[in-house]
């Protein structure tokens, strides 16, 4: 039996609301049967916080940037989970799969989403666990990865941000996935050290293959996922 494919592409710090709209036009399309492969978009955004349909804005505690000062706004989004917080060293992984095609199963896939950098650092020598009935992942107690995921129709959207290297005093300014006094880690703690961002998502593009059974291929241009992407700065 063939493996399904599944186009991958990285696109660098895009606007929070730019990746969005991408997000909903490829769902569109693959709801719809025009796109007949999965994507997954690996990118960062400048800082932003995000809270699921569901969430509460009390777990917000401010609303300045700890860095500079400046204003980090607060968007609400179609997806479950409580408030998180995307920003510069923090690599994305939004994933557009029709499950349709899989199990129709919406639990399964974010357990896949986890798996994928569960075994990323097992081979960067850290043990990583789960939470029952907490979706993500942490190292030490210390949360590293933190997941949201949207789907209708049985196509999903949203997916995981994994903490490369962001300033972690950002998860100051609110309960960490509503987790009241939760902490956050990232790799460059764990390790000293972080791979810039291009070549972290190029770490678990086999990974990403084995855990979705399925050939990745990270486009060159990442212009040929579904057209034209949005404005990248």
């Amino acid at each position: 039996m063939n493996k399904p494919s599944i186009r991958a592409a990285f696109l660098g710090r895009v606007a929070f609301n730019e990746s969005w709209d991408l997000q909903k036009r490829l769902w569109t399309e693959r709801a719809e049967g025009r796109l007949g492969e999965d994507v997954f978009l690996f990118l960062e955004h400048n800082p932003v916080m995000t809270l699921g349909k569901g969430g509460s804005e009390a777990n917000v505690l401010l609303s300045r940037s700890p860095v500079d000062g400046a204003e980090v706004p607060l968007v609400r989004i179609n997806r479950g989970g409580e408030v998180t917080f995307h920003g510069p060293g923090q690599l994305m992984l939004y994933a557009i799969c029709d499950l349709r095609e899989r199990e129709r199963d919406v639990h399964l896939h974010c357990r896949r989403l986890e798996e994928v950098f569960l075994r990323y650092l097992e081979k960067r020598g850290f043990h990583a666990e789960r939470k029952e009935g907490n979706p993500g992942l942490w190292v030490g107690g210390e949360k590293i990865l933190a997941l949201g995921v949207g789907a209708r129709r049985w196509v999903t959207m949203h997916g995981v941000s994994f903490n490369a290297s962001p300033d972690l005093r950002y998860f100051e300014m609110m309960h960490p996935c509503g987790e009241v006094g939760g902490r956050t880690t990232s790799l460059e703690k764990l390790l000293g050290d972080s791979p810039l961002l291009p070549e972290l998502a190029q770490d678990v593009i086999p990974i990403c293959a084995d855990v979705f059974d399925a050939h990745v291929v990270m486009e060159t241009d990442p212009a040929r996922v579904a057209g034209v992407l949005p404005s990248v700065s």
